[in-house]
């Protein structure tokens, strides 16, 4: 497991064709759509709420702003839909080892190859995956990275 640093409450974790994991941590912003996703699931207003979620991600340095609703530069076909069994509150599997009641996971997996790119540094939980309007959160990687055919997310 690996235990997140405060703040650090995203993380890419590439599987190598080795066998070997790279894991990149982020800093991620909840956005004015996500504060009021979260606030309307509090009280059980569900009306005009988008899930499932779609991660796309980016090439982007910009730093997230409340206002977001994408990532600043978009990889073509990066979009993946959240894992069917996610989000989840308090997830400790994969190494996701700050799990708690009060933290809702998020789980988008890639197969193998599925993006190929370089210099991914950004992220975002978006309503769509072709023509987003609203974000639940945007963040940066602390690191760029690349994924090569050979890798998975």
């Amino acid at each position: 497991m690996v235990k997140i640093a405060n703040k650090e409450n995203v993380l890419a974790i590439i599987k190598k064709s080795d066998g070997t994991e790279i894991i990149i941590r982020g800093h991620n912003i909840i956005t004015d759509n996500g504060d009021e996703y979260y606030a309307r699931m509090v009280i059980g207003d569900t009306a005009n709420i988008s899930n499932p979620f779609y991660l796309r991600l980016g090439t982007g340095t910009a730093t997230p702003t409340k206002s977001d609703y994408d990532v600043t530069t978009y990889i073509t076909d990066s979009d993946q839909q959240v894992d069917d069994t996610f989000p989840q509150r308090n997830y400790t599997g994969d190494n996701n080892s700050d799990g708690g009641v009060n933290i809702i996971t998020y789980k988008i997996t890639y197969a193998i190859g599925a993006v190929v790119a370089t210099g991914i540094s950004e992220g975002a939980l978006v309503d769509s995956g072709t023509n987003p309007t609203k974000a639940l959160n945007h963040f940066l990687f602390d690191t760029t990275f690349d994924l090569s055919s050979s890798d998975q997310l």
